[in-house]
């Protein structure tokens, strides 16, 4: 039955998405909301059972459950923010087409439950990006494509190579030792452009399409996180290295953001600041580790994804990213305010996230203090960049409410969320 659902799902989607070159939004709107259909398979299920991969398996459980919500709710929100910055780029409609499959490779790589074929997830979310960034990003689009690809797919190598030589292909009994593990590890930390092997993630995020940047930024880097979890205890990971290894990498990119004058750059930059405190919650045991990571997870998604849409706004509307130059009226105020104080973990879901994180500390003075210097230039550098963008003045912004909507209902969406929590927890 299960096995049923998960083909017509796809197959209604894949369709969709080969319309949507021709149709448009509506389609690809239509085939992203059609994803939902993946959280009726409540318990695992075998597609497939081959030659030395084994038993091809998928799973949504309580454990997934968020992070396929918030990549199909942002996959939604973006597709609704997108047609009119493509008529700024005047992108063909194919974007559409890779765009849905984006969004659906991600649903693919949560819920995946044999490791060869999270593998096959990734590198579909490689090449729909890739191509997103080749033809409609920003600058030397094609070099920043080419380093984008080429990192990613040593991070997707790497986690493949030692993932097989592991010997151990299922998430649920999975085991490495020695340089399976560290190389299973260091391709998911290239994925998440962590600290020392971050470089090119400003890149990427930052000259690819805005919509684009609202989905890679947030989601896409984000979801290693899980694996991360999810494969701690089988590979004997360090995890007191792993948590202090996350807070230098939240306070360098912290430190990254007051370099930048282009607004797409320092989101970009606090990407890598914020996959730092997703590093840290992983390494932590139990259920703490997946609430901490759950929770900061999904509150950096909606407002990172918000930061970056609002940075649309700007390049269509008065045609600059730079923050001496970012205008604003009461609306843009409003949603950057909204996005900033969101991401900054001083309200909204986030603030639950550092706590927890915080909670978890290991008895170490050194972890101690990096966790205070984490927690502070994390919230630091959002109402820095709250003061440039205020600095510049009012003007009159006339955003059209086809961006502006998706734009602050994701910004909003982590107070909503931290309204909410009490009742999700149960």
């Amino acid at each position: 039955m299960y096995s049923d659902i998960f083909l017509a799902v796809t197959a209604l989607i894949v369709a969709l998405s080969l319309l949507s070159a021709k149709r448009g939004v509506l389609s690809a709107a239509v085939a992203t909301a059609l994803m939902v259909g993946y959280l009726l398979i409540s318990q695992r299920t075998t597609l497939a059972s081959m030659p030395y991969v084994g038993e091809v398996a998928v799973l949504v459980d309580l454990h997934k459950l968020p992070f396929i919500a918030v990549s199909i709710a942002l996959g939604l929100l973006v597709t609704l923010y997108a047609p009119r910055y493509l008529e700024h780029l005047k992108a063909e409609r194919w974007y559409y087409l890779s765009h849905v499959l984006y969004v659906l490779s991600f649903v693919f790589i949560v819920i995946f439950e044999n490791l060869i074929f999270v593998f096959l997830a990734l590198e579909l979310s490689i090449i729909t990006s890739f191509l997103l960034i080749w033809y409609f990003g920003y600058g030397n689009r094609r070099m920043v494509g080419l380093i984008y690809f080429i990192w990613a797919q040593v991070g997707s190598i790497l986690f493949l190579i030692g993932v097989a030589a592991s010997g151990h292909f299922d998430a649920s009994t999975f085991q490495a030792t020695g340089l399976a593990s560290l190389l299973v590890l260091l391709g998911i930390l290239i994925k998440m452009g962590t600290l020392g092997v971050h470089f090119w993630l400003p890149y990427a995020h930052a000259e690819a399409p805005t919509p684009l940047s609202a989905l890679l930024s947030p989601v896409h880097v984000g979801l290693l996180a899980y694996w991360l979890w999810r494969l701690k205890d089988g590979a004997m990971w360090p995890v007191e290295v792993l948590y202090m290894y996350g807070l230098a990498t939240a306070i360098y990119g912290s430190i990254l953001v007051f370099r930048e004058v282009d607004i797409k750059r320092a989101l970009a930059d606090s990407t890598i600041a914020n996959m730092g405190l997703l590093v840290s919650a992983a390494s932590l045991g139990g259920e703490l580790g997946y609430l901490t990571m759950a929770i900061l997870f999904t509150g950096h998604a909606f407002a990172k994804a918000a930061g970056f849409m609002l940075s649309g706004i700007y390049i269509v509307h008065i045609h600059t990213r730079l923050l001496d130059q970012l205008k604003w009226n009461t609306p843009l105020l409003t949603v950057g305010i909204l996005t900033f104080v969101a991401l900054s973990g001083v309200f909204g879901l986030t603030l639950v996230g550092k706590a927890f994180l915080a909670i978890g500390v290991p008895h170490d003075a050194a972890a101690v203090l990096l966790l205070l210097f984490a927690l502070f230039s994390t919230a630091l550098y959002n109402f820095y960049l709250i003061n440039r963008i205020y600095r510049s003045g009012p003007a009159e912004v006339n955003a059209s409410s086809d961006m502006y909507i998706p734009t602050l209902l994701s910004a909003l969406l982590p107070y909503v969320l931290l309204a909410l929590l009490p009742l999700l927890w149960r």
